[in-house]
């Protein structure tokens, strides 16, 4: 049972939409995780998807991320949002399930494998509807270096910040920019190779 006294509780971040939830768990609340999970398994599935080869592999990582979250959530301070934080543990799982098999090759997954989000705004995955496309943008994706390639997925893909990119990899602000500028340019000059548009933002 997941619990803290009072006064360990974490000051989560008032615009943290889960940390209600958070502080009921620790409080006691089991049920307060379960909500926890609803809320967030899409979505850490959908970037755990983007780590690995093959939707299975996705879903015991997305189910081994819940459960470490679970073991570790007294550890969590706040220092920034919950998903944030849960989105990191979900990268460091991916990075040791990419160790562990040394023939691992990227490969960008099907997007038909991925549920429907329920946010309706704008997202860069839907120019990956043309198969041409996609491929090209697969293979690109392929040739980046692993850290290069996370910061483009976190970055240029899922639309994060940099502040929330750093927090998720570990790796400095300063380092995702450089990473970020990085793959933008081996992804334009891979895409220009192939004769098809580049779809990442300039800087």
């Amino acid at each position: 049972m997941v619990s803290a006294q009072a006064g360990e509780l974490p000051a989560v971040q008032p615009n943290d939409p889960d940390g209600p939830l958070v502080l009921a768990v620790l409080g006691g609340d089991q049920q307060a995780f379960e909500h926890l999970v609803e809320r967030l398994q899409t979505r850490v599935y959908r970037f755990v998807l983007k780590q690995v080869r093959r939707p299975e592999e996705a879903e015991d990582l997305t189910q081994e991320t819940f459960l470490e979250v679970f073991r570790k959530l007294t550890n969590f301070r706040g220092a920034s949002r919950f998903s944030t934080w849960v989105m990191g543990i979900a990268l460091n799982l991916a990075r040791n399930h990419r160790r562990k098999a040394p023939e691992y090759r990227f490969d960008m997954a099907s997007e038909d494998a991925v549920p429907e989000m329920v946010d309706s705004g704008p997202s860069p995955h839907k120019i990956l509807e043309n198969k041409a496309f996609a491929g090209a943008v697969q293979e690109a994706l392929s040739a980046l270096p692993d850290d290069v390639r996370e910061a483009i997925v976190l970055v240029s893909l899922d639309g994060l910040s940099y502040e929330e990119a750093s927090a998720i990899s570990g790796a400095p602000v300063g380092t995702m920019k450089t990473r970020v500028f990085r793959g933008r340019k081996m992804m334009r000059e891979a895409m220009a190779k192939k004769k098809q548009d580049d779809f990442l933002e300039r800087e």
